[in-house]
């Protein structure tokens, strides 16, 4: 209704209004809109164009105006949310510590959203259920961010789906919940400071350790950059935020033999106070 639009659009809103709106009203703007000042040969161009701009729109939202409408009422959560938090007038003079800080506040505020707009609610596969970065809704709100990349983002972005696409269910049952809830935050770890994107060269090493030489009961992973170009380097969310990183290695075995590239699930940080793990 008018008056819903008048308002803004709340999560508790969005989760309940019907997706079948057809109106053109844009909810993400103070109703009615200020008037706006357009230079008049822009208007005049705007005017003669021989396609309907709305129907374009409607294109690019994936072909109806109830696509373009949801759009329009997810970017409202962010546009209208009053908390201030996701304003951008003073990045250009913060401090980068300070820019990291905010941004950090910036997604914590965003998940608030989704939660209460029950983004991520729907049924979906077991593992994913309540996770809400794998949504298209929580993409279309990271987007509307735009100014602000998020040190969060190589989370969903790459870690998340390795672990989809290349762990085993009891893998996934262990740490996709731990994902979901933020408490595994994760990155990329694959580039190295010699080697860039030739994963053929990659010199970081993951080592069998069995018992009987030394390892922990059952035998463990000993993951190992042995030389200065063998640095990971360039890994978003690494620097600061990560608590774990699914790293690029080469597998060597218990009897020696270098068995190629593989993924290796390592812990960079404490889960309890974010501190670096010995090692690391």
């Amino acid at each position: 209704s008018e008056q819903n639009l008048s308002q803004g659009v709340s999560p508790k809103q969005f989760s309940t209004m019907s997706a079948t709106t057809t109106s053109n009203t844009d909810p993400r703007h103070p109703y009615p809109t200020p008037p706006q000042t357009i230079n008049p040969d822009l208007a005049a161009e705007r005017a003669s164009a021989p396609f309907s701009p709305l129907r374009i729109t409607h294109f690019l939202d994936g072909g109806s105006a109830s696509l373009t409408d949801r759009r329009r009422r997810l970017e409202a959560l962010i546009i209208r949310d009053t908390s201030g938090v996701f304003s951008n007038d003073d990045n250009h003079y913060l401090h980068r510590t300070e820019r990291h800080t905010r941004a950090l506040a910036k997604f914590v505020r965003l998940v608030e959203l989704c939660r209460a707009a029950g983004i991520g609610s729907h049924p979906r596969p077991p593992a994913l259920e309540g996770e809400i970065t794998s949504t298209k809704e929580f993409q279309t709100l990271v987007a509307t961010l735009s100014d602000d990349p998020l040190p969060t983002s190589l989370h969903w972005v790459m870690f998340v789906p390795n672990i989809l696409t290349l762990c085993d269910a009891e893998q996934q049952s262990l740490w996709l919940p731990l994902c979901r809830d933020f408490k595994m935050i994760g990155c990329y770890a694959q580039t190295e400071l010699g080697h860039g994107s030739n994963i053929r060269a990659l010199e970081t090493t993951a080592t069998f350790l069995k018992e009987i030489d030394g390892g922990a009961e059952g035998g463990e992973w000993v993951v190992h950059s042995p030389t200065l170009t063998s640095a990971k380097f360039w890994p978003g969310t690494l620097g600061k935020t990560a608590n774990h990183a699914m790293v690029i290695a080469r597998l060597i075995d218990g009897e020696g033999i270098d068995r190629g590239i593989h993924n290796f699930l390592v812990p960079l940080r404490s889960m309890e106070d974010h501190s670096l793990l010995e090692g690391v």
